[in-house]
């Protein structure tokens, strides 16, 4: 019955990683150590094994669809990558309750700036240049402190990338599937930074990414349905309530852990 447990919560969260961009590492690392009694370090690592595939399809799912803001995306993949290794470097010397009311005060406070941001009249972000310094730097701040996030504690990071491609202006569609874009490159880096200090339970990370994959598949079904129904050029209702209230979840989460 676990192990059903486990593939029904797999589908679950792959349909809400396309339909949402965001990774639910934190939620992967509970239920495996909870539900399956693996310690903290295997089940990060696990996560993150899980999470690369899912996020991986999950992107190539958006891309089809034109979804995905490519410049923005490598941008953040860029300094990503250098904040998961300077996490994963760091993971075992930061105090976590510390570590995890910081990010929590952080999550909260840009998902109050995306709540002002969704309020104000959409303009479609259709590239990033590097002669626009202020942009650029944002983007980076984004990408360097999901990194950080994954490294640290094996999550996904990216309650931050939402928020950061939200408040670059990013219509529902495009932060959805930049964020997954984003989540795929920060995902495989932070899990091989990880596997060196932890194994990975291959069989739980096989069910757990297979149905994920699975759910994924549903999941990009119904957002297919939706982006028919509305232009790309405005924003989802429905979408952008689940990506608020998954920051402010998360944000609570951290802050009272």
């Amino acid at each position: 019955m676990s192990f059903l447990y486990l593939v029904i919560a797999g589908v679950i969260m792959g349909g809400f990683t396309v339909i949402t961009g965001g990774g639910a590492g934190a939620l992967y690392v509970s239920i495996l150590t909870l539900g399956f009694n693996v310690s903290p370090v295997v089940a990060t690592a696990t996560s993150l094994a899980t999470m690369f595939p899912v996020a991986a399809i999950s992107s190539g799912l958006h891309a089809k669809s034109g979804n995905i803001n490519f410049k923005i995306g490598w941008i953040m993949i860029g300094w990503g990558t250098i904040g998961a290794l300077i996490g994963s470097y760091f993971s075992n010397d930061i105090p976590t309750n510390h570590y995890n009311r910081l990010i929590g005060s952080i999550i909260i406070l840009l998902t109050v700036l995306m709540i002002i941001k969704k309020r104000q009249p959409v303009k479609l972000v259709k590239s990033v240049y590097h002669s626009n310094k202020y942009t650029f730097c944002q983007t980076s701040f984004f990408g360097i402190i999901s990194g950080l996030l994954s490294g640290l504690v094996g999550t996904s990071g990216t309650t931050t990338i939402i928020a950061g491609l939200t408040l670059l202006g990013c219509t529902t569609f495009q932060t959805v599937g930049t964020s997954v874009f984003v989540l795929s490159g920060i995902s495989l880096v932070g899990f091989i930074a990880r596997a060196t200090s932890g194994s990975v339970d291959w069989l739980l990370a096989s069910i757990l990414a297979g149905s994920a994959i699975v759910g994924a598949i549903l999941g990009a079904n119904l957002l297919k349905i939706s982006i028919a129904k509305q232009s790309k050029s405005q924003n989802n209702q429905i979408v952008d309530a689940l990506l608020i209230l998954g920051n402010l979840i998360m944000g609570l989460a951290l802050l009272f852990k």
